[in-house]
Formats: C-alpha cells, sequence, structure tokens
C-alpha cells in the first residue's frame, strides 16, 4: 500500500521526525550525564587501634558506588553504611543482639541499615555496589562488633554540591580524626589519647551482656547494668582491656584493670513507696550524653521514670549518683551495699546502715556520694 503525502500525512511525519529528533537530543544530555558521573570507587581498610582508613567521602544523589572494604587489622570488623542520625542506635541494638551476635555478624534487624558487608577476618574482602540515596544527607558507616562502633565510625555525603565541612570541624568523624592527636597503638587500646568520661558498651564479668563501662576523670570507673538498671561496681587506678574482644572471639570478654571499691550485692538500689523491693522488674529506657559527656541513664521501676547521671566527686575521690524522678508521687528508698572501701553520704551526712527514705518532695531530685575510704 502507498501512502499520499496528504497535509494531515505530512503532519504525521513532521511530529514523527521532531519526536525522534527531541529524543535523541535528551538521550545525548542522559548519556553525557552518565559519563560525567561515574560510578564512585571507594577502597576502605583498617588501621590500628579501631580506625577506617577513609574517615569519609562524598557521593552525587543516585550516584553508582562501589565499595571495597579490606580487613586489614588482627581484629574482626564489618562495615554498615546506615540512615543519617542513627549510629549511636543502631550500634546499641548491635550490642543488644548479645549470644546470638556472632551468627547475625552483628547486624541488628531494623530499616536504618541500608547495605552492610559480613563480618570479616584479617586479610578479607567484601565489596559492596550501590546505588547512592536520591535524598541528600550525611549516611555514616559504622563497625557493630561489641565496642568498636563509638569510635570507628565515618561517613557518606550525599550532595549536588560536593560540599563537606573542614575536617576538624566535622561533628560525623570521629573525635580522633578532627584532632589528629596520636599515641603508640602497641602501648595503648587506643590510636588517640582518650579524655575522660568516655564509654564502651562490652562484655565484661560481674554484669550481663547489656553492661556500659564507663571511665571518669581521676582515673575511677563504673559498670552499669542495663538489665538490672542499676550500677554493678565501682573501680580505680584503670579502666579496661579490650583486646580480646576486639579480636571477635567467641564469648570474649573485656578485662577490668585496676581495683574494685565498690560492689553492689543488692537486686533493687531503688524501690518506689515503702516497699524493699520492686514488683515488676524495672525496664531500661535508653541513655543520653549530656553536655559534659557524661550518661544520663534513663529506666522506669514501678512505671516511675527515672534518671540517673553518675560522676567523679569534684577532689575525685569517689563518684556522686545523681538521681531525677519528676513524676513521682510517693516516697523514694535508695538502698546501698556497705563496704569497708566506700562510705555513702546524703546531703554531707554519712548514711546509716539501713536504706535512705525520702518523701516525694524531696525525692524528686537527689544525690548520694560514694567516698572512697583512704
Amino acid at each position: 500500500m502507498i501512502l499520499k503525502k496528504t497535509p494531515t500525512v505530512k503532519k504525521l511525519f513532521a511530529v514523527a521526525f521532531s519526536f525522534f529528533i527531541v529524543t535523541g537530543i535528551l538521550g545525548y544530555k542522559e548519556g553525557y550525564l552518565i559519563q560525567k558521573e561515574p560510578p564512585k570507587e571507594v577502597d576502605i581498610s583498617v588501621l590500628p587501634g579501631l580506625q577506617f582508613s577513609l574517615p569519609r567521602f562524598h557521593v552525587v544523589p543516585g550516584q553508582q558506588v562501589v565499595l571495597r572494604f579490606t580487613n586489614t587489622d588482627d581484629m574482626d570488623h564489618n562495615l554498615l553504611v546506615i540512615r543519617p542520625e542513627s549510629r549511636e542506635k543502631v550500634v546499641d541494638l548491635a550490642a543488644k543482639l548479645g549470644a546470638e551476635g556472632v551468627a547475625k555478624s552483628y547486624i541488628p534487624e531494623t530499616g536504618d541499615v541500608m547495605w552492610h558487608t559480613s563480618v570479616l577476618h584479617a586479610d578479607q574482602t567484601e565489596t559492596l555496589s550501590f546505588t547512592a540515596p536520591s535524598e541528600e544527607g550525611v549516611y555514616p558507616y559504622v563497625c557493630t562488633l561489641p565496642g568498636h562502633g563509638h569510635v570507628m565510625y565515618g561517613a557518606m555525603y550525599v550532595n549536588k554540591s560536593g560540599e563537606m565541612p573542614v575536617l576538624t570541624e566535622d561533628k560525623a568523624v570521629p573525635h580522633h580524626v578532627k584532632n589528629k592527636v596520636h599515641v603508640h597503638a602497641e602501648t595503648k587500646n587506643h590510636p588517640y589519647e582518650l579524655i575522660p568520661p568516655y564509654y564502651y558498651r562490652l562484655y565484661i564479668d560481674g554484669a550481663s551482656p547489656a553492661a556500659i563501662a564507663v571511665h571518669l576523670p581521676g582515673n575511677i570507673s563504673f559498670c552499669w547494668d542495663a538489665t538490672p538498671c542499676q550500677m554493678r561496681f565501682v573501680w580505680k587506678d584503670g579502666f579496661v582491656d579490650n583486646t580480646e574482644l576486639w579480636k571477635g572471639h567467641k564469648d570474649a570478654k573485656a578485662k577490668r584493670e585496676g581495683t574494685i571499691v565498690y560492689r553492689e550485692t543488692r537486686p533493687a538500689v531503688l524501690t518506689i513507696g515503702e516497699q524493699n523491693t520492686t514488683k515488676n522488674p524495672p525496664k531500661f529506657k535508653g541513655y543520653r550524653i549530656t553536655d559534659a559527656g557524661y550518661l544520663e541513664f534513663c529506666y522506669i521501676i514501678e512505671g516511675i521514670e527515672i534518671f540517673e547521671t553518675i560522676r567523679e566527686l569534684e577532689d575525685k575521690n569517689g563518684i556522686v549518683r545523681h538521681f531525677r524522678i519528676p513524676t513521682l508521687d510517693d516516697n523514694v528508698v535508695f538502698h546501698h551495699t556497705e563496704e569497708k572501701k566506700i562510705t555513702c553520704y546524703y546531703n554531707g551526712i554519712p548514711l546509716p546502715a539501713g536504706p535512705l527514705v525520702l518523701d516525694k518532695k524531696n525525692g524528686k531530685q537527689f544525690s548520694v556520694e560514694f567516698r572512697i575510704e583512704k
């Protein structure tokens, strides 16, 4: 059949020709853009002292990323790329995996984890290939093995401008990267000088797998256990050796360094009303870091929300436990274990052997000092 070139047919030819021209131009431009933004290849390894070799990198939204992670350390490590502002949450969830952590590669089940490797042993490499998020932001990457995630992390900047803050002012990278203060890795647990207070989520004798060890100014430390929601013990003249724990060995625990001066033996330190025990187990809600760098723990006892901060005494000869109970509407009772090396004080007066009972007015906010006897 021969198609006659009527005015209508001519118009159809013109439209079709224009379509192919426009499509060709757009295709050329799209191809040009693809060539302009080739896949981003990123190589990350491990430096001594829980450091990623690359503290941060930049990608364009939607760009293809090929991330090769090589474990150049003798400890086990993994690498998770996670959603903005979720690092501490993901690290805490990984720590709560407990005995299941090894089987799950310390990767918690949460939507905040976007891409991840498995746990890599020494000299192993794994490659992640993904498309960068379309939403601009700062996407952390972190190692979630026990004790690693609070210091071993970096940042993937996703934006069109390519801008990143000055490294020394970048809040998305570890403290030691910004300050570049290093010490000999063979004589310290860390490649940089840690300034108390600082802490680790870890496994340690005398506490559940939900333990948090905190080192305070004055070379005094304490272990907080999130399962019973209480301070387990206090020690001085040292902190912890995490060497075996960081190697990723099964059932490995941190080694406490120093001398224990107080060990809590009571099942409940705080009770509400006139009770000596709690009817229901306490519930741990989490913690926050105060402006001064101390941890404020939050937990619930008998439906009452309690906030607790533990700091060193001004003369560094012990600790002070500060409690806030904003919604208290009954008496609160503070129980303590008698120790020869520690004397407890309330308002400057030594506590008797029995419990400290405070009415709802005085119990909404109070402090107890634990002084080390010389």
